[in-house]
């Protein structure tokens, strides 16, 4: 029995390493994530069921040993729970949302992923044949990308981009970050291979790790291009090391070293030429500002993740609660990189991002991985019980990840590969463990047999995941592709609402997306019907959206994103009903969300104006005048200013606002430059 159910999870394993090719562009909201994270929950919890039943079998060969990998990843998973619960907002960091479904819930699964495949498959043989069903998953994805390079730009929803693809991941982030993977991969299988020419094995590890390399620059990620770099510099010197009686060897290893040194410094050196600016993801990475542009933004989020810290030092806000402190903290200066860069629920860097939400534990916990893991391989070498490829390899691709994320995030795909290398690296850092564990149950003559599973057990193990699949997996998906249907119906101008009452009767943990997609679209239509004088369809739209978003701010009550929402769609109701208390819960939710996020424009832009139309013109000069005072660069403050003074009468004002914003130096949009022209 307990070899029939080795067979399921190792079957069940490899499955799980096809869900980055899982994508349904029709099907779902969010088509790159939902259902990949779908499809790796169910296949881990029949995995987790399957184990279950092997201990039952033989707790003593597969139970969990207490190794310093193991430890670490269980205070990871702790850390996180904690984080969760002492957090801002524990539904959101259990849950997450369908654009990434990181929650507390998710990995829970990932946890138990790692646990099972590093307390079932230990023999190298096995790892072997793991590992080459990796790469040729991986290999897929890639093929995809070259795909959408060469071949065809927009398949699966590529846009035509050339220069950075995403195949099946949707982030040519994702993408770079899988090919790092693949080619460590690929070049451990090639070397643990004893024969080379012949030997067909060789070729295809060969030919998966040039695919994984191709795809770090296919992806155009600087980050996993510094990942690269990085750790082939780890795998150089991890070789110099631990060759220590090849002194040929060595000598050449220093050779490449210098080179590889001298290498990086003409290309840094020649970074404006043609030649370097044209080479795939090396022109990006050594033409990097780190002032200007994404890294302005990127470096602001980083020092929010630093003051949110300083608030909630120990555990943090809690995962994926770093957008509540990025409203808290938020710098008007963002609005000088576009509007696009004033929304960030992330810190766009793992460290920092750990760091504001899981705090000061979190962190530490988060590093110690990576510093255990290694130093778990070098202790394990220096026994005998791995080869300097194998330590070399393994460290060399744990620091070359962790250099990968400093400035983007985790995401499913990421995870899958991560918890996965690590169940590999405990199981080949206790191999001399293991062997003498053996050698003990042997000398003593201890009975190692299985034991038949239980049909009772059996039954309730069966029951239980089914019963898991079906309300944390099935509804949730159903729920999704429901939700896009009402929406697409809504498009179509076909009678919505009934498919929208069905698809919120779904159980699903995700409700909350669900109500903000449908009240988003919902919202535009709504304004259609008001202009094409349908009042009585409107009203009615207008009293289920809004009860829907006043579920999701009682939900999530600083969500600010929700409140301008509904701000808006009371603007809206007030134009239905004539009546001004609309406008008054508007402002009223307006100044709720200001006070979450003090120096927000949007918020103060659109309070300012609605503060004209209630007769509040004082209010509304005030509010513009701290916008320009949090940042005098921006220039809509200064418009907006001259246009309320327009409209209370007093043109000397205004001209004189827009002129002491020119003489300063500001530059308007489009729009601004519209205004400036009318009033001057």
């Amino acid at each position: 029995m307990s070899r029939k159910l080795e067979y399921v999870i190792k079957f069940l394993i490899g499955a799980t390493f096809f869900v980055p090719l899982i994508v349904l562009p029709s099907t779902y909201i969010f088509p790159f994530i939902v259902p990949k994270i779908i499809w790796f929950r169910s296949l881990t919890l029949l995995m987790l069921g399957a184990y279950i039943l092997l201990l039952s079998s033989n707790w003593a060969k597969y139970r969990i040993k207490l190794t310093s990998v193991n430890v670490m990843v269980g205070l990871f998973f702790v850390s996180f729970a904690i984080s969760t619960f002492v957090g801002v907002d524990w539904y959101r960091s259990f849950w997450d949302n369908h654009e990434r479904m990181l929650g507390l819930f998710t990995i829970f699964h990932y946890a138990a992923y790692y646990f099972v495949i590093t307390s079932v498959v230990k023999e190298w043989n096995d790892w072997k044949w793991i590992l080459r069903t990796f790469l040729f998953a991986g290999g897929i994805v890639m093929c995809i990308g070259f795909i959408q390079t060469y071949i065809n730009n927009d398949l699966l929803l590529n846009g035509g981009v050339t220069s950075r693809v995403s195949a099946s991941l949707g982030n040519s982030i994702y993408f770079s970050g899988y090919g790092l993977f693949l080619m460590f991969v690929g070049y451990l299988l090639a070397i643990k291979e004893k024969t080379k020419k012949t030997n067909l094995w060789f070729w295809y590890a060969v030919l998966g790790g040039l695919l994984g390399f191709w795809g770090v620059f296919g992806g155009g990620t600087r980050g996993a291009l510094l990942g690269l770099i990085v750790g082939l510099g780890v795998l150089m010197i991890s070789y110099f090391f631990s060759l220590k009686e090849h002194k040929k060897i060595r000598l050449g290893i220093l050779g490449l070293i210098i080179l590889s040194v001298i290498s990086l410094g003409l290309l840094f050196n020649f970074r404006q030429t043609d030649f370097v600016r044209d080479i795939p993801g090396v022109g990006r990475l050594v033409n990097t500002q780190i002032s200007g542009g994404t890294a302005s933004t990127r470096i602001m989020a980083w020092g929010i993740a630093v003051d949110a810290w300083k608030e909630k030092p120990v555990f943090g806000w809690g995962p994926n609660n770093y957008y509540y402190a990025f409203n808290k903290y938020y710098r008007a200066e963002f609005l000088e990189h576009g509007w696009g860069g004033t929304w960030f629920d992330n810190a766009h860097g793992v460290v920092m991002n750990t760091l504001a939400v899981q705090g000061g534990f979190g962190i530490l916990v988060y590093l110690g991985i990576y510093i255990i893991a290694i130093a778990m391989l070098w202790r394990e070498y220096r026994k005998g019980g791995i080869d300097a490829h194998m330590v070399s390899i393994g460290s060399a691709f744990l620091v070359a990840h962790l250099i990968s994320l400093v400035t983007v995030f985790e995401n499913p795909t990421s995870y899958l590969y991560f918890f996965f290398f690590l169940a590999f690296v405990n199981q080949q850092s206790t191999i001399s463990r293991i062997r003498r564990t053996n050698n003990d149950q042997r000398s003593n003559n201890k009975q190692t047999g299985s034991k038949q599973v239980s049909n009772g057990l059996l039954v309730m193990v069966v029951l239980v995941m089914s019963l898991l699949i079906y309300s944390t997996d099935i509804n949730p998906d159903k729920a999704n592709r429901a939700t896009l249907d009402t929406i697409r119906s809504m498009q179509a101008g076909e009678n919505f609402v009934e498919m929208y009452n069905q698809a919120v009767n779904i159980p699903s943990p995700h409700i909350d997306d669900i109500r903000n997609d449908f009240a988003r679209s919902t919202t535009q239509v709504i304004a259609k019907l008001i202009q094409s004088g349908n009042t009585e369809t409107a009203d009615m739209l207008y009293v289920l959206v809004a009860g829907e978003l006043q579920k999701n701010i009682e939900l999530h009550p600083f969500d600010i994103r929700v409140h301008l929402q509904l701000a808006h769609l009371n603007m809206s109701g007030a134009q239905i009903k004539q009546d001004v208390s609309f406008l008054l819960e508007a402002e009223r939710l307006l100044e709720d969300a200001l006070s979450k996020s003090q120096k927000r424009q949007q918020i103060q832009y659109t309070l300012a104006a609605l503060k004209m139309q209630i007769n509040k013109s004082d209010e509304a000069i005030n509010i513009l005048q701290d916008s320009i005072d949090n940042d005098p660069n921006i220039g809509e403050g200064w418009w907006r200013m001259a246009l309320i003074y327009r409209e209370i009468g007093n043109t000397d004002k205004a001209k004189e606002v827009l002129e002491e914003a020119i003489d300063a130096g500001i530059v308007f949009d489009e729009k601004g430059k519209s205004v400036v022209s009318s009033i001057l």
